[in-house]
C-alpha cells in the first residue's frame, strides 16, 4: 500500500516546488557549483481519435483516454575533484590524477488511465491487477554511474544508456539498451524509451593514426548477473499491447532471460575522423531484440490419447510462448558533411547474426501438421468443448500428434542511407530557417523464406499473418523550423513503408520559460504490415513539461 502512495505522492511533491520555484536554474550546493540538482517534471494525456478494430484489446472509442502518464526525474551530478583536497578517502584519486564525477536520477512514474479511464481499462486492472500495478507505477533508480578518467583512459561504471548509430525514428546499431515497448510503442521518441542497464563502460582515447584523427577505442559489458532485462511486453489490455487475438491471452506466456553470465551484453567500437568532415565507426556487439521471439508449445500430457495416436481437444494443453534469444551484431557508420551544399551526409549498415523470425508452419507448427477428419457437426460441439472453433484456424479436425514450433534463424543485413540539410522556406518562415532530415533503411533477408511473416495475425483471420518481403524499404523525414525567438517550434515527423503503410505525426512545441507545452497528432494509416499493425490507433497527445535545469 506504500508504494500506490508513494508515486503519485513524489509526483505531486515535485509539481508543487515546480510551481513555487522562482527561477528554472539549476541550483548548486556549494560555492564552487560542484554538486548541482535539477529537475524534470512532466504529464502527459492521450486520447484516442478513432474506434478500434480488429484485434486490439481493450475496445476503445474516439476520446477515450489512453494514457495519463505523470513523470518525475530527480537528477544529481556532483564533480569530486575538490572532495579530494579534503576527504581523505579520495586522496589516492588526487594523487594518481584521475578525474571522478558521479550522476543519479531517480525516476517516479504514475499512469493514472486504470483509476480514472473509461470502464473498459478499470475492467483490465480487476482482470490482471498484479501486472497493471506494476505497469501504472514505478519508482527506481533509473541512472546511477561513476565516472572515472585518467589521461586516454576513461570508465563509466553504473546504470546508463549507450546508443551507437546515426538514425532516427528507428533503431540500426543503436541496439544495446532496451526499449519500454509499454510506453507509447512506436509513437514516442527513442530517447524517452530506452531503459538504462548496469554496465561497464571504457574509452580508450588512441589519438591520430596516419590519415586518421580522434581515434578511439570503446567498449562495454553488461554482466548478465547484474543486468539481464530486456524490453518489457505490454501486459494484456494495456493501449500499447501488440494487435493479437483475445483467444491467445490465456496461452500467452512471455519468458525473460535468467540473470546469468551466458546472459550478458557486450561489445566494442572504433571510431574517428577521417579528415576535418568525416566521422566513422565500426563495431560488433551483443544483444537482446525488442520483441520476443514466438512458438507454439503443446503440453504432451494434456493431449487425448486414442490408441497409438494423441489428440488436441483442449486448448489448456497449448501455450504460445515468447522468449528472448541474444543475437549478435557487426555494423558501421559514417557521417560526413559537404561545405558546398551545407549537408550532412549519414549513413550506416548493420549484419544481425542468426536473428529470431517468424514462420507459420515452423513456429506454429501445430496448427500446420496432420489431423483428424471430422465431419462438421462433431467440429460443432468440439467447438463448444474447445471455446473456439477449429475451423477459423484454418483445419477440417482435430490436430493430431501436435507438436511444440520451433524459432527459426536468418542472418539480416540492414542498412539507412540519410541526410540533414538547413534550408529557407520563406513563404513559411522568413526568420528562421528549417531542418529537413531524410533517410532511407533498406532490410534484406540471407536464406530467405517465402513463408516468413510478421507475427501478427491479419482480422479476421487467426493463423493469417502479413507476409515478410525478401527485401524491405521504408522512409523516414523529420521537417522542423522555430518561431518567436525559439519559443515555439513546429514539426512534422513522417515513416512510409513501401508496403502501404503512414505515419505522420505533427507537433508543435511551445516554450515559456521553464515550461514547455507540446500538442502532438499520432496517424497510422495504410496496410496491415510494419508500424501498419497499429493503424487503428490513431491519438492526440497533450504534453506539459517542466525543466529545472
Amino acid at each position: 500500500m506504500k508504494s500506490r502512495i508513494w508515486v503519485p505522492g513524489a509526483v505531486c511533491i515535485c509539481l508543487f516546488l515546480s510551481v513555487f520555484l522562482r527561477e528554472a536554474q539549476a541550483f548548486y550546493i556549494d560555492k564552487k557549483k560542484t554538486l548541482q540538482f535539477s529537475a524534470k517534471v512532466q504529464t502527459r494525456s492521450t486520447f484516442r481519435l478513432q474506434d478500434s478494430e480488429g484485434y486490439t484489446y481493450p475496445e476503445t472509442n474516439v476520446g477515450d483516454l489512453v494514457q495519463w502518464r505523470n513523470l518525475a526525474l530527480i537528477e544529481v551530478n556532483h564533480d569530486l575533484r575538490e572532495l579530494t583536497n579534503t576527504l581523505g578517502l579520495l586522496r589516492p584519486l588526487k594523487k594518481l590524477q584521475i578525474e571522478s564525477r558521479y550522476h543519479i536520477v531517480g525516476r517516479f512514474m504514475y499512469d493514472a488511465l486504470y483509476d480514472v479511464g473509461s470502464d473498459n481499462f478499470k475492467s483490465v486492472k480487476d482482470r490482471d491487477p498484479e501486472n497493471i500495478r506494476n505497469f501504472r507505477q514505478a519508482y527506481d533508480l533509473w541512472e546511477a554511474y561513476v565516472d572515472l578518467a585518467r589521461g586516454p583512459v576513461s570508465l563509466r561504471i553504473g546504470r546508463q544508456n549507450l546508443a551507437w548509430g546515426e538514425t532516427d525514428l528507428f533503431r540500426l546499431l543503436d541496439g544495446i539498451n532496451p526499449l519500454d515497448n509499454t510506453f507509447g510503442g512506436p509513437f514516442e521518441d527513442l530517447d524517452d524509451r530506452r531503459i538504462p542497464l548496469w554496465m561497464l563502460r571504457g574509452t580508450f582515447d588512441v589519438g591520430s593514426v596516419g590519415p586518421l584523427s580522434s581515434v578511439a577505442l570503446e567498449g562495454f559489458w553488461v554482466p548478465g548477473t547484474w543486468d539481464a532485462r530486456v524490453a518489457p511486453f505490454a501486459a494484456v489490455g494495456t493501449p500499447y499491447f501488440a494487435p493479437l487475438p483475445e483467444l491467445f491471452f490465456p496461452a500467452l506466456r512471455i519468458n525473460t532471460p535468467d540473470k546469468s553470465m551466458a546472459n550478458s551484453r557486450w561489445g566494442v567500437r572504433l571510431q574517428g575522423m577521417a579528415g576535418a568532415d568525416l566521422n566513422w565507426s565500426v563495431g560488433h556487439y551483443k544483444t537482446f531484440l525488442d520483441g520476443p521471439a514466438l512458438r507454439a508449445v503443446v503440453d504432451q500430457s494434456k493431449l487425448m490419447q486414442v490408441g497409438g495416436d494423441a489428440l488436441l481437444t483442449s486448448l489448456d494443453a497449448l501455450l504460445l510462448e515468447g522468449s528472448f534469444p541474444s543475437v549478435q551484431v557487426t555494423g558501421a557508420s559514417v557521417s560526413y558533411f559537404e561545405p558546398m551544399t551545407n549537408t550532412v551526409f549519414r549513413g550506416e549498415v548493420a549484419w544481425f547474426w542468426d536473428e529470431p523470425v517468424f514462420i507459420p508452419e515452423e513456429n506454429l507448427s501445430t496448427f500446420w501438421g496432420p489431423t483428424v477428419s471430422l465431419p462438421p457437426f462433431v467440429l460443432d460441439l468440439a467447438r463448444d468443448f474447445l471455446g473456439v472453433d477449429v475451423r477459423d484456424l484454418g483445419l477440417d479436425g482435430l490436430p493430431l500428434n501436435p507438436q511444440s514450433g520451433r524459432i527459426p534463424k536468418r542472418d539480416i543485413f540492414r542498412f539507412m542511407i540519410g541526410f540533414d540539410k538547413q534550408l529557407w522556406i520563406r513563404a513559411l518562415n522568413k526568420k528562421s530557417m528549417f531542418m529537413l532530415s531524410m533517410q532511407y533503411f533498406g532490410q534484406w533477408v540471407s536464406n530467405y523464406d517465402g513463408r516468413m511473416a510478421q507475427p501478427a495475425p491479419v482480422y479476421p483471420n487467426l493463423i493469417v499473418f502479413p507476409g515478410l518481403k525478401e527485401y524491405e524499404s521504408s522512409f523516414t523525414s523529420i521537417l522542423t523550423t522555430n518561431y518567436m525567438k525559439g519559443n515555439l517550434v513546429p514539426q512534422l515527423a513522417l515513416a512510409y513503408d513501401v508496403r502501404g503503410a503512414w505515419l505522420v505525426q505533427p507537433q508543435v512545441n511551445f516554450i515559456r520559460g521553464p515550461f514547455r507545452f507540446m500538442i502532438q497528432y499520432s496517424a497510422i494509416a495504410g496496410n496491415f504490415t510494419n508500424f501498419g499493425l497499429f493503424r487503428d490507433r490513431d491519438q492526440i497527445s497533450l504534453v506539459l513539461t517542466y525543466l529545472l535545469s
